[in-house]
């Protein structure tokens, strides 16, 4: 019998976020908001708006913004009125979210080398362009 590919997505998924949640715990972050600091630390030479985190993780804008907010209120983010569009507004790291970031690129870099040693080139091809073929079904 085939594997239902939506609930081990939902599983894996799942598992990521309790573990990344517990890792996440000893910084007094969650698993969210080390996403966050990774994105936002891999592009720090770009200006990054709060429509781009809606866009990089698929939420609503009131999500991101609950988000920002509780992360504003931890001292990780400071959100300004972008130079360009004073109606968005920029998402910049603190020097205390700048800090951790280290400790969040390398859990996150080492996930994906466990996930990089599990399977051959070929077999991480097949995964990607079966989660890609997920993400674009699931738009229509």
């Amino acid at each position: 019998m085939a594997s239902n590919f939506g609930v081990l997505i939902k599983r894996a998924a799942n598992d990521q976020d309790k573990a990344m949640d517990a890792y996440a715990r000893q910084y007094g972050l969650t698993g969210v908001q080390m996403s966050m600091i990774d994105f936002l630390g891999r592009r720090s030479n770009d200006v990054v708006l709060q429509r781009d985190i809606e866009a990089e993780f698929n939420i609503q804008r009131s999500t991101a913004t609950v988000l920002l907010q509780r992360m504003e209120r931890k001292g990780l983010v400071v959100r300004q009125s972008a130079a360009s569009d004073a109606r968005q507004k920029q998402v910049i790291l603190t020097q205390k979210a700048v800090e951790l970031k280290q400790h969040v690129e390398s859990y996150i870099d080492n996930q994906q080398a466990k996930v990089e040693a599990a399977f051959s080139p070929a077999e991480m091809a097949i995964v990607n362009r079966a989660l890609k073929f997920w993400i674009e079904e699931n738009k229509k």
